[in-house]
């Protein structure tokens, strides 16, 4: 089997990178990407199948197709992070912190689920922030009861959800639940000590 590899992302990745987001979304739904070339404060990261052919961490070689993505977005103020949140707008909710690292755009292909793809990107962006001062990492991520549910990787990471709201909407509009839909927008943090 083929190796994964994480690397940043290259501009003509964000036509494939939308096409994995907006296939997590209900019909007629779509996501821009940022790919954050340009932007010191933003990191996204792609995960790949690495064909051998080269490193594709470091960006020279050939890789696969893109299994996952996510990102992390630094700020200094709890208003701007949350300005940027999908799922809530109050900064009341937000933990102080020196430096937050807000996470966005995790997604793992279907069918790629269960390969350890979204803790790779998540400790990979745990570094990186570590590494620019985010003492508070925090995500406001869609809760569902599927196997490929946010809670479950951000619990496995030592998250705390603290703050959860239902999400209101019939199950025919939602893309995970059949009969009733259960699903939560929710705030998880993760501090940094020290």
């Amino acid at each position: 089997m083929d190796e994964i590899a994480i690397r940043d992302p290259r501009p003509g990745d964000a036509d494939e990178l939308e096409a994995l987001i907006t296939a997590h979304f209900s019909e007629g739904s779509s996501y821009g990407v940022d790919l954050g070339l340009d932007d010191p404060t933003y990191h996204v990261l792609v995960a790949v199948e690495a064909d051998g052919g080269g490193d594709a961490d470091a960006g020279n070689g050939s890789d696969g197709p893109i299994l996952g993505v996510m990102a992390l977005r630094e700020f200094e103020e709890p208003g701007a992070v949350a300005d940027e949140m999908y799922f809530f707008d109050d900064p009341e909710l937000v933990p102080a912190a020196e430096r937050y690292g807000h996470l966005e755009m995790g997604y793992v292909r279907d069918g790629a689920t269960g390969r350890g793809i979204g803790s790779r990107l998540l400790d990979r962006l745990h570094e990186v922030g570590a590494d620019a001062g985010v003492d508070l990492f925090l995500a406001d991520s869609w809760y569902h009861g599927g196997d490929d549910s946010p809670e479950r990787l951000f619990d496995r990471h030592g998250y705390e959800t603290v703050h959860r709201e239902p999400i209101d909407r019939p199950a025919s509009e939602c893309p995970k639940c059949e009969t009733e839909c259960t699903c939560e927008g929710a705030l998880a943090v993760r501090r940094i000590d020290g």
